[in-house]
Parts: structure tokens; C-alpha cells; sequence
């Protein structure tokens, strides 16, 4: 979670300098073109795979936040998830095109060619067990992915990490895209596919994206219990919202607001900023027990 202590900014690194102590670590670069880049730009993901290649394994794509790079996430999560096939994303212009990104790249398209050329370099990804996590910027590009990624890919799980939606992906009881991705008009609505086990994690005193909805980096955001409970909604829940202050605690300064048979829960961080503090520490062990990673 280092990336988020200063609002998603990373010190300026060569993008092609490898990571020397694992040597499962490869670069890809894959061919798109867009208005940015009309003569076509090679995009760069990273790919961490366990060392045992001899069965199948999941494959978990991260995201990092704006100003991030994608070689960072691969550390954050070596330890973490080292029996998954890590698939580390590099944002245009290190940031996801959302709304008033500096990137306006097609990245639900640049994903999707991902999880194809992952899969022809590794026979061992099990392309039906596909999770997201993506933080600040990146947890913005999950939403995306979430509701604009038909069924065509498997994605079980999905964490998001200290940012809610804006008011433009989710208004009037609906999801939305948009129909020209170099804009900020989200103009057509989408029914989500299929139903996955989501948790967002946000901190009560972030600076940058509020808590409690508002503006932020992306424009006006929803509230993050908001978040979750549209999600949950969705995805079958039928009860009331939960109360702010019936959250259970679920370890120090966490508290828990779960929506049981619609597979979403968040989790509040209090008092935590946009880097979450000291909190994030036993934040993990918790998220691979409740994902059973």
C-alpha cells in the first residue's frame, strides 16, 4: 500500500528495469491505437508466475493508482499470492482512463487482450479463475472492468482499494459506460455479468477520495458504503443498507459491513488516509481468509 502515501505517486523509474531477484518476472508488451497514439503504442504488462509450472494456477491482474507503475504492484503481492499468476497492467501515461485521466487509452479493451496473451504464454493460467485488485485509480479501473467486461471472462473476486465510484459509472438505480472512451460522458447503460465476490477497503479520513462520497481526482464520487451496496444490490441483496455505526469489528481500527448471499463486503479502515496507515498491515492475512487465498 506504499504506492497511496502520496495520493498514488511513485518515484520516476526506468519502465524497463527488471525485477533481478525473481526470475519469474517477464515483460509483454502488447499493439494498440487510439487518438493519443493514432501510429499505434506498445503497452507493457508484467507477469510474475510460481515456479512450479506443471498445474494450473490462478491469475490475478493489479492495478496500480495514478502515477503508479506496474512492477511495484508485483512486489507489493509476491508474498502475498505466491501460488497465483501475477499480471501486473501499466496504465498510458501511468495513470487508467476513467474520466479526467490523462490516459484516454481503450483499457477494458488493453485487459481483455491481456488475459488472451497471458493464456498463450502460459498454458498453466486457468483463464476461469481470474481475480482484480486495483488501489486508488486502479480500484476506479476494476469498477470499470466490473461492469463493462461481459461474460465471456471468468472474473471471481475483486478488491477495491481506497476509492468508490463516480456518480457517472452508477446514477438513477443504474450502471453506465460510455460510448466514446476519450470523453467524460458515461451515456450508455450496462447490466454487470455474472456475480463475483467483491470487497472494497477505503479509509474514513481519506483525503482524496472522500469516505462519505464528493469530489475527487475522478469528479464526483459515491460514498464508499454506497459503493458496496450497490454492488450488493445488484448482485441479489434485498435487505436495507447497513447503518455506519453497525459495522463489527473485524481487527484494530477495521470494521465490517457484509451483505451475506451477494458475495460483496466493505471494509471501513478508521481514521485511515488514502495510504491507509498502520492499519494496512493486517489487512492482507484478513482478505486471504475471507477470499480463501
Amino acid at each position: 500500500f506504499d504506492e497511496h502515501r502520496a495520493g498514488g505517486r511513485q518515484p520516476e523509474e526506468s519502465p524497463r528495469r527488471a525485477n533481478s531477484k525473481n526470475t519469474n518476472v517477464r515483460r509483454f508488451t502488447l499493439w494498440q491505437s487510439w487518438s493519443q497514439e493514432p501510429n499505434g503504442f506498445e503497452r507493457e504488462y508484467v507477469v510474475r508466475s510460481p515456479k512450479n509450472d506443471l498445474q494450473s494456477w490462478p491469475i490475478t491482474i493489479l492495478f496500480h493508482g495514478n502515477g503508479g507503475s506496474a512492477e511495484p504492484m508485483i512486489r507489493n503481492w509476491d508474498r502475498t499470492l505466491p501460488n497465483h499468476i501475477l499480471v501486473s497492467a501499466q496504465g498510458y501515461e501511468k495513470s487508467w482512463n476513467i474520466t479526467k485521466e490523462r490516459s484516454k487509452a481503450p483499457d477494458v479493451e488493453f485487459v481483455e487482450m491481456i488475459l488472451r496473451d497471458v493464456t498463450s504464454h502460459y498454458p498453466q493460467a486457468d483463464d476461469s479463475k481470474v481475480s482484480l485488485i486495483g488501489s486508488s485509480n486502479g480500484a476506479g479501473m476494476v469498477y470499470r472492468l466490473l461492469i463493462e467486461l461481459d461474460d465471456t471472462y471468468s472474473i471471481q473476486n475483486a478488491l477495491a482499494f481506497v476509492s468508490s465510484m463516480t456518480v457517472s459509472q452508477y446514477h438513477d438505480e443504474q450502471f453506465w459506460k460510455r460510448t466514446d472512451e476519450t470523453t467524460s460522458n458515461y451515456d450508455q447503460p450496462v447490466e454487470p455479468s455474472g456475480k463475483r465476490r467483491i470487497i472494497t477497503i477505503h479509509g474514513s479520513a481519506d483525503s482524496v477520495v472522500p469516505y462519505y462520497g464528493g469530489r475527487g481526482p475522478g469528479g464526483i464520487h459515491l460514498s464508499a458504503q454506497d459503493t458496496a451496496y450497490v454492488w450488493a444490490t445488484v448482485q441479489g441483496y434485498r435487505g436495507d443498507q447497513r447503518p455506519d455505526n453497525e459495522g463489527k469489528p473485524c481487527g484494530a481500527k477495521l470494521l465490517m459491513y457484509d451483505y451475506p448471499q451477494s458475495g460483496v463486503t466493505h471494509i471501513k479502515v478508521i481514521d485511515g488516509g488514502h495510504g491507509l496507515g498502520p492499519a494496512a498491515a493486517p489487512l492482507k492475512p484478513l482478505l486471504m481468509k475471507m477470499l480463501g487465498w
